[in-house]
């Protein structure tokens, strides 16, 4: 079990560091195409891929450990629990994209990792009262993010609280992710939400954009990526992962994206960064790192 544990702290980590260098993809992607056609065909790939890997898997599984109690793998049992994590995170990617609109990119980054002070507050709901340790780890990987994200006076404009929004449904992803991940079968839930948010994107991209398949085409290298490394690998990853680590000890991890996302920034699109961004940096990696070795020892 402890082994299971460590490898899944090691998931988190790299699901975070993909998630924090796919932003380039993500800048890239949308030069040409809307936010919810990316978001559409992002998914739609990533769920093309994710459901006949999910059917493999499951029969590996099945053949491995036949009559596990206490879960479930068919796909209709699969299919409520995914369908409530794909809500979840379509909400907080459309909040966050629509709050850009209004909003600095640096500002978006902070609000939105405020997931990890959001997380452990849906967590009390449940009687699950953090750690002094986990208290800590996330009072100083918010001072890091602010160091990293927020470069000028902080105000509060109608972006911003689309944005906080949003980041209220990230928190939920994840509590809902370690929910269901110890319950369901964690490729199937996978599969299931990326097809959820590939739909309400579809609606939301007619709705509101005129997609062009040309335009797509063009966009296919940032698009593969996304769908199917961020996404289908990265959100996989998460939700495998969070079937052995609580809900705010992953937030905790996965919120080292930002340090990433400030990494690659500077590696591939010349970014520069100050002494305070460099500072904010080392504190979330230093509060990360306490993190997953206080959850390896438990």
């Amino acid at each position: 079990m402890k082994s299971r544990r460590v490898a899944a702290l090691l998931m988190l980590t790299l699901t975070a560091f993909i998630w924090g260098t796919s932003f380039v993809a993500q800048i890239v992607g949308m030069e040409l195409i809307g936010p919810f056609t990316f978001c559409a065909a992002r998914y739609f790939l990533a769920s093309l891929f994710t459901i006949p890997f999910a059917a493999v898997m499951s029969k590996k599984r099945n053949a491995m450990m036949p009559g596990d109690e206490g879960f479930a793998s068919d796909w209709r049992s699969c299919l409520v629990p995914g369908v409530i994590c794909g809500c979840a995170l379509f909400a907080g990617t459309a909040l966050q994209q629509v709050g850009l609109l209004y909003t600095t990119a640096g500002k978006s980054a902070f609000i939105t990792a405020m997931y990890i002070v959001i997380v452990p507050l849906l967590g009390l709901f449940s009687g699950k009262v953090p750690s002094r340790s986990a208290i800590l780890a996330i009072a100083a990987s918010t001072v890091g993010l602010y160091l990293i994200s927020v470069k000028g006076d902080f105000s509060v404009g109608p972006g911003d609280a689309l944005t906080l929004a949003g980041a209220l449904f990230w928190a939920l992803h994840i509590v809902v992710c370690g929910h269901f991940a110890r319950k369901y079968d964690a490729f199937k839930l996978s599969a299931l939400q990326f097809s959820a948010v590939a739909v309400l994107s579809v609606i939301f991209a007619f709705a509101l954009e005129t997609p062009h398949v040309n335009e797509i085409i063009l966009s296919w290298k940032p698009l593969a990526f996304s769908g199917l490394i961020s996404t289908c690998v990265a959100y996989t990853m998460q939700m495998a992962a969070q079937r052995y680590v609580p809900p705010v000890q992953a937030s905790i991890i996965l919120i080292s994206e930002s340090v990433f996302a400030a990494l690659a920034g500077f590696i591939f699109l010349g970014e520069s960064l100050t002494a305070r961004e460099l500072t904010g940096c080392a504190i979330m990696l230093a509060s990360t790192l306490t993190a997953q070795i206080q959850e390896a020892r438990s």
